[in-house]
This record gives structure tokens, C-alpha cells and sequence, in this order.
């Protein structure tokens, strides 16, 4: 075991604030997703409403890429027609060539309100720097009110037999679950098995409501939602492909979804006390091994808690189950809201689930985004860590839902996934008096050595010599040492030097930069003690 791994801890350890989108009062942002490459993780993608008229409740989406961690962003407008008013509920997602895919639907501007006009996706070859005109997924038949919510995944299970496969699923309250999918990397479109593109599932004609979509290792597709106003988590999935889909099964029973009442509403939809904006449930899930974790908000304690469930065997069958608290010692009573949980599962197996929390802080009542993490693929979670570095305020620069003055917007979800050892957050932020997007990359370990460890024994040059490898002397630890002309003990203090920039990296991927250096100081000073030269 090297240095690196005696002094390691593990959990969720969030870096530094980014900003991702520079806006006018009139580019509201908010209703965010985001997408990691696996080919380059430093490549980002991340997506959201951008508002026309935050008043009239007008808005389009727009990407935003980064090619070096999260560090700058850059606009990469989709090519939409000229017809298209504007376009609204986007997803993002890579395949596991790289090629990333965004969801959106058309939106048409009418005197009194929005109307989708569609189901449309686009490609990119190049990290999201440029985009293919849009393909419809609705084949064949004409909008009907009930293409709406969608959601996207995409196949790139090591193990799947089905590896490549593009998904995406929507629906409305009370419709049918519509699916289209691709076997050819996003060059054509189809429904479950030889239906059209975005035609009604067989097995689930009704009852279906923002529905999440996400795939397994082993390339079974898992479809979770919830139904407003009910008292229900509903599933299915598909184990060949998206050819058929099980009957659609309640997984959990006896939650409270966020609806009004009990929740107050002086609009159109539920809010919280001391909050304008509309809030309601939406289901999450994702994958770990062969364990199926779904996650939700829920009222049943008075304010709103995430709550979760898991099946052990890959959904095919679920304890009957009400779920359980993912932070089981926070008290019913602590007047906090939970709200707009977003799960997924890293490379290691770490889950997070992230989520906004509304409550009171001194400058009044504010926003924090959340991030929880389970080492024991959901079986626990541990304490939450703070994303955002200053709590927001819901109320700056909020668009009017649906133009109704009583109901504010800051959005249904928001972004989070993974890299093989941590996570991406991105989300709706108004610290700059904009609704703007935020950025952060989040650790699941970090390097905790003692200070005496890496400080301490960084020693301070007297003269040039050291450094030029001549010798000469150093302070360590307030003594003077004799440091011998380059010879293996130079490496070492090298390395320890190397050590102390490297702690001060300020880039999501400088504490891989610290472990490798710790590691190496580890393997040198090991080498040492046999009498190696180096």
C-alpha cells in the first residue's frame, strides 16, 4: 500500500463553483441535464431552457460544451428551423463511441400558451461542437397531446448484447408510454419491436407521466415514473432491446408525491411555504450491478424527503415497499425541503444522488444543492455534502409559469452524471442576479495526510544549489539539513516538492495529480530503503 492509499478517505468531496452560461435578464436558464464523454471525460455537454421572454414564459435550449474539465464553456447552438418558435425539456447523452445525442421537442407559440409540436433529436460526431439536423422520433402519425417529458439513455454496457442502442421514452399525464430507439447509432429510429418510431407501447397504454429511462450493464432498459396525485412509483423494462417491455408494476406503494394539498398553491401548480416556484415528483433511477435503485421526492413526513428503493435482480421483481428515507437521521420536523433528486451510478459502483434543499438561511429563504453517496451500492447513504458554495435565491430573476404571475420556474430537474470516479453537477443558480447554469465536479475520495506529511517536511531551499541537483542545505522543519549532491535522496525531496504544487492544482483533475505524486513518493522511499539507486 503507497502513501496514497494509507491517508485516503472515502466520500463526496464537491470542488469548485463554475459557472457555465453568461445570460441577460431575459435568458432565464433552467431544467438541466448533462452528459460526460467516455471517450474524454474533460468533454462535457450540458443542456437547459433558455428563455426568449421569461415573462410570456417563451423559451428554446441551448448546449453548452466544454473540451478542458469545466473550466470554459462554449455555446453550440442545435440547427432548428426556421418554423420552430422554440423548443423545450431537453436530454443529453453520449453512446459509447462518443457521439453524443440531444432530445427536445418543438415548441409552437400560441396567444395563451405553448404547444410541443413534436419529438426531435440531433446528433453530434464531435463532442458537441457541432450538430446534425434534426431527425423526428414521432413516425407516421400526428402530435396528439401526448408527446411530452422525455428522457434518454443510451446502451453502453460492457456486457450487453445489445451495446450501442439509443432509447428515448416520454409521456403525459394519464397517456400511453411512447418509445423510440436506434440499432444503427442514431441513423434511423423505430418503436418497440416493429412499431414506428414514438408509437404507444402495447403493454402500457396509459397512465404514464414523465417517465425516466436508463440501461443497465447487462443492456436491460429501466423505466420508472410517477403519476401525480397518486400514491405510486411505477416500472417496467426490457430485456431484449426494447423489442417488448413488461407490463407496467407498482414498485412502491404509500408515498406522498408533492401535490397540492396538502402543499398550499395559489396557481396552477404546488409550491412550498415561503417559496413561489412550482415544484412536483418526478422519479429517477439508475442501475448498479445487478440492483435497480429508483429515488423520489416525497411529503409523507410533513416536508418533503428523497426517498428510495432497489431491487436485487435487475428489476425483475421488487419487495413490496413504501421506500425508505435516503437520509434516515435528518428529523421530520427540521423545516427543509428535499426536492428534484437525480441518481446515477459511477464507474466504481459509488452511487450519488444529488437534489436540491430549500430552507432557511440567514440572508432568507434559499436554495442548496445537495449530493449524497453510497459505497454499498444504495444499501446506505452517508451524509450530504454542500454542491453549491453559496446557497441561491429561487426568487431573482424567476420566469412566470406559463406567464401565470402566482407560479415562478426554476425547473423540473437538473443535471447530474458520472465519470468513472466521481460525478458532474450542473444546475440552475442565481448568485449573479441571473438564473444562470453552475458546474461541479465532485470526488468520491481524496488524499487526507496529516499536515506534518505535505507541508511540513516540504523543505525550504538555502541557495540554488539543491534545486540544480549540486547540494546543499535546507530548512525542514525549522533544522537545517545537509542535502547531498543529485542522488537518490534528491528524487525524494523531488517528489515531495512536486507534491506541494501539486496540492495547489485548482482543476477538477488536479487531485489525481496529488495521488500520483503521493504514490510516487511512496515507490521512491521504498526503493531507498533497499539501497536502489534511482
Amino acid at each position: 500500500m503507497g502513501f496514497g492509499e494509507l491517508f485516503r478517505k472515502y466520500g463526496m468531496y464537491p470542488g469548485t463553483d463554475r459557472r457555465v452560461t453568461v445570460s441577460t435578464d431575459k435568458q432565464s436558464r433552467s431544467e438541466s441535464a448533462i452528459a460526460v464523454n467516455p471517450k474524454n471525460p474533460a468533454n462535457m455537454i450540458a443542456i437547459s431552457k433558455k428563455f426568449i421572454d421569461p415573462v410570456k414564459y417563451h423559451f428554446t435550449v441551448e448546449p453548452m460544451v466544454t473540451t478542458d474539465g469545466g473550466f470554459v464553456w462554449n455555446p453550440s447552438p442545435l440547427p432548428a428551423p426556421a418554423a420552430w418558435d422554440g423548443m423545450t425539456d431537453p436530454v443529453v447523452a453520449f453512446d459509447h463511441n462518443g457521439t453524443a445525442f440531444v432530445v427536445a421537442e418543438p415548441l409552437h407559440f400560441g396567444p395563451d400558451d405553448i404547444d410541443v409540436t413534436g419529438m426531435q433529436v440531433f446528433r453530434s460526431t464531435d463532442g458537441g461542437a457541432n450538430w446534425s439536423a434534426p431527425q423526428s422520433l414521432i413516425v407516421g402519425r400526428s402530435v396528439d397531446g401526448f408527446d411530452d417529458k422525455s428522457w434518454l439513455a443510451c446502451d453502453r454496457g460492457p456486457a450487453s448484447p445489445f451495446k450501442g442502442r439509443i432509447y428515448s421514452a416520454w409521456g403525459v399525464v394519464g397517456g400511453p408510454l411512447r418509445v423510440a430507439r436506434s440499432k444503427d447509432g442514431g441513423n434511423s429510429w423505430i418503436g418497440a419491436g416493429a412499431l414506428q418510431a414514438g408509437a404507444n407501447v402495447p403493454t402500457i397504454p396509459s397512465g404514464v407521466y414523465a417517465p425516466e429511462i436508463s440501461v443497465d450493464d447487462q443492456g436491460i432498459v429501466h423505466i420508472v415514473w410517477h403519476y401525480p396525485g397518486s400514491s405510486t412509483i411505477s416500472y417496467t423494462r426490457s430485456t431484449d432491446g426494447g423489442e417488448t417491455f413488461a407490463p407496467a408494476q407498482t414498485i412502491v406503494n404509500g408515498m406522498v408525491g408533492l401535490t397540492a394539498p396538502p402543499l398550499p398553491k395559489t396557481g396552477d401548480w404546488p409550491e412550498f411555504p415561503h417559496g413561489k416556484f412550482r415544484i412536483l415528483t418526478l422519479a429517477t433511477g439508475c442501475a448498479v450491478g445487478t440492483r435497480f435503485i429508483v429515488a423520489w421526492a416525497d411529503l409523507r413526513e410533513g416536508h418533503s424527503r428523497i426517498y428510495y428503493h432497489y431491487s436485487d435482480n435487475a428489476g425483475a421483481t421488487w419487495a413490496p415497499s413504501s421506500g425508505q428515507p435516503l437520509w434516515p437521521f435528518l428529523s421530520s420536523s427540521a423545516d427543509v425541503q428535499q426536492f428534484h433528486p437525480q441518481i446515477v451510478a459511477d464507474g466504481n459502483g459509488v452511487v450519488a444522488c444529488a437534489f436540491y434543499e430549500f430552507g432557511q438561511q440567514p440572508s432568507g429563504w434559499r436554495i442548496k444543492t445537495r449530493i449524497m453517496g453510497s459505497f454499498d451500492q444504495g444499501t446506505s447513504f452517508g451524509l450530504p455534502a454542500d454542491v453549491t458554495d453559496n446557497p441561491w435565491d429561487p426568487a431573482v430573476n424567476a420566469p412566470l409559469s406559463h406567464g401565470n404571475p402566482s407560479d415562478t420556474f426554476i425547473g423540473e430537474y437538473f443535471g447530474l452524471d458520472a465519470f468513472n470516479d466521481g460525478f458532474a453537477v450542473l444546475w440552475t443558480d442565481t448568485r449573479t442576479g441571473v438564473q444562470e447554469l453552475f458546474f461541479d465536479q465532485v470526488g468520491t475520495s481524496t488524499v487526507d495526510a496529516p499536515f506534518w506529511f505535505t507541508h511540513g517536511i516540504v523543505a525550504t531551499l538555502l541557495g540554488p544549489g539543491v534545486a540544480q541537483g549540486a547540494g546543499g542545505w535546507v530548512i525542514v522543519g525549522g533544522k537545517i539539513v545537509k542535502v547531498p549532491p543529485r542522488g537518490p535522496k534528491y528524487a525524494l525531496l523531488q517528489a515531495i516538492a512536486a507534491l506541494d504544487a501539486a496540492e495547489d492544482i485548482d482543476h477538477p483533475l488536479g487531485q489525481k495529480v496529488v495521488q500520483q505524486t503521493v504514490d510516487a513518493i511512496a515507490g521512491i522511499a521504498k526503493d531507498l530503503a533497499k539501497g536502489k539507486q534511482i
